[in-house]
């Protein structure tokens, strides 16, 4: 079950992150929102990543 999280949350992530670089590529600026989506989106993509290869 723990594995579906991770994969889950990994998904999330990535998908943040792909969001964060469209909008930021549309705009043509960064700004604090996109910050805010590329930190927490790489930070919930590691958390999955951690959970996903947990062991037993």
């Amino acid at each position: 079950m723990v594995f579906y999280l991770g994969f889950g949350l990994q998904l999330i992530g990535l998908s943040s992150v792909g969001i964060c670089f469209y909008s930021g590529m549309i705009k043509g600026d960064y700004g604090q929102l996109e910050l805010i989506q590329l930190v927490g989106g790489s930070l919930v993509f590691y958390i999955g990543h951690y959970l996903r290869g947990a062991k037993k």
